[in-house]
C-alpha cells in the first residue's frame, strides 16, 4: 500500500520517473536541474522494489536474481549510488563500515542544446544554445553520459523492463509530462 494518492501502482510510478527526467532536463537554473535529478533517481531506484512486489517476490532469496542483474548493470548502479548517498549522506556496510560508491563521479557540466521553432506558416528557425548547465554521470567503467543520455537509459531499461514481466505503461502527453497545458 502506498501512502501517495497519485503513486499507487508500479505503471504510475514508472510515469514519475519519465516526468522528473522533462523537469530535470528542462529546467534552466542548475540547483533546480539537481533537484529534480535527484528525484529521478530515487524513483528510479524505487522502481526495484514496486517490481519485487509486483512480481511477488517477498523471500530474499526470489529477490537475489534480480538484485545480482541490478548490480551488474552501471545504470543502475549508479541510479542506486546516487539516490542512497543524497539520502543517507555516507554509505556504510552493515558493519558500519564506509562503503564507496562504484559509481566515479556526479558533477556539473556543460552542453547545447537546440531550439526549434515553427512559425504559423510553417516556416522553421532552429537556435543553438551553449554553455547550458547540465550533470554529467561517470560511471564505474568510466564512460561519461550527461544527464539527459543517463536518463534516457535508464527510463528505456525500465519501460522494457516492466513490458518484460507484462507490465504495460501508457505514454504520457507533453501536458502530462510536462506539466503545462499546451
Amino acid at each position: 500500500m502506498t501512502l501517495s494518492p497519485r503513486l499507487d501502482s508500479i505503471q504510475a510510478l514508472y510515469r514519475k520517473l519519465d516526468r522528473e527526467s522533462v523537469r530535470a532536463f528542462h529546467h534552466s537554473n542548475l540547483t533546480h536541474k539537481s533537484d529534480h535529478f535527484y528525484n529521478f533517481c530515487i524513483t528510479a531506484h524505487s522502481l526495484r522494489d514496486h517490481l519485487l512486489e509486483h512480481l511477488g517476490k517477498i523471500h530474499p532469496t526470489d529477490r537475489q536474481p534480480f538484485n545480482d542483474a541490478w548490480q551488474q548493470d552501471p545504470n543502475l548502479v549508479a541510479v542506486a549510488d546516487i539516490a542512497n548517498t543524497a539520502k543517507h549522506f555516507r554509505l556504510r556496510t552493515r558493519s558500519g563500515q564506509l562503503k564507496i560508491p562504484k559509481t566515479r563521479e556526479v558533477r556539473r557540466a556543460a552542453t547545447s542544446v537546440y531550439d526549434f521553432f515553427v512559425g504559423s506558416d510553417g516556416s522553421s528557425l532552429i537556435k543553438k544554445r551553449t554553455g547550458v548547465p547540465t550533470i554529467a554521470v561517470t560511471l564505474e567503467d568510466g564512460r561519461r553520459l550527461e544527464m539527459y543520455r543517463f536518463m534516457y537509459t535508464v527510463l528505456e531499461y525500465w519501460r522494457e523492463t516492466l513490458l518484460l514481466h507484462g507490465v504495460k505503461v501508457r505514454r504520457q502527453s507533453w501536458s502530462s509530462l510536462h506539466g503545462r497545458a499546451t
